[in-house]
């Protein structure tokens, strides 16, 4: 699987653009960039392109993703603009193999159903594609289930989650951990980049990604380490898409 060098984080957004919205989807095909983007269940089961498990800050509402049909979902906008929050049928239908995309699997489910959903929707796909999560179960079970996708560990040590989400980042962030799941590549908080990491990456013939990129700072770090940089443009101007060859 090659993405290159540069993968779009939740599409190409930014000043008006939001985040995991097909504008932002469209932009990012505009450029040729692939596209990382954020799965998760309805209370009907419907899978939907959304990073947080609410819709507080981008929607303006405190109500849980989980606890809502697509049916009522579906009224909310992005941001004030006139983008929603899309299914992923309605993506993977939209993108049509344009652009590779990375697909993140969200924790907070029982374990498997996010996953056969996914899959499923996948497997009828025409593009190329790879999965990752911070959960190393999630990515047992592609391994298990659909051992050809192509898979990614997710690694972080967060504390703003829920207690077990907060234990499950901190185990996940420890190298001895990482092989469990037998992933094809790690995806590494920017902040915990560092020589032990990459050199665990190297010895155990993986590839090494790294999130989020959205500073100069952040991308001299990993540039010369890591095969492809998650990233995103920022308020205070850098844009990653000036390191794009030809660009």
């Amino acid at each position: 699987m090659e993405f290159g060098k540069f993968i779009a984080h939740r599409g190409l957004h930014g000043n008006g653009v939001p985040e995991n919205s097909m504008l932002a989807y469209q932009l990012a095909i505009d450029a040729g960039l692939p596209i990382e983007l954020d799965v998760r269940l309805t209370k009907d089961a419907k899978v939907v392109v959304h990073h947080d498990k609410t819709l507080n800050r981008m929607c303006g509402v405190d109500k849980y993703i989980k606890d809502m049909t697509y049916d009522e979902i579906k009224e909310y906008t992005l941001a004030g603009t006139d983008q929603h929050i899309p299914l992923f049928k309605d993506v993977l239908k939209f993108v049509n193999g344009r652009v590779p995309l990375l697909v993140e699997i969200k924790r907070g489910h029982e374990l498997g159903v996010l996953e056969k959903r996914t899959d499923h929707l996948l497997k009828q796909y025409k593009g190329e594609y790879a999965v990752q999560s911070f959960h190393p179960m999630h990515m047992l079970w592609f391994r298990l289930h659909s051992p050809k996708t192509y898979c990614g560990l997710l690694v972080t040590v967060a504390d703003d989650c829920e207690p077990f989400e907060n234990i499950s980042s901190h185990l996940g962030a420890q190298p001895f951990m990482w092989g469990f799941s037998n992933p094809d590549f790690i995806s590494c908080d920017i902040e915990l980049l560092s020589d032990k990491v990459v050199d665990y990456v190297r010895r155990t013939k993986r590839e090494l990604f790294a999130w989020t990129i959205n500073s100069e700072e952040y991308y001299n770090k990993a540039k010369d380490v890591c095969k492809t940089l998650i990233s995103e443009k920022s308020e205070d101007g850098f844009d990653f898409t000036k390191y794009i060859p030809g660009k």
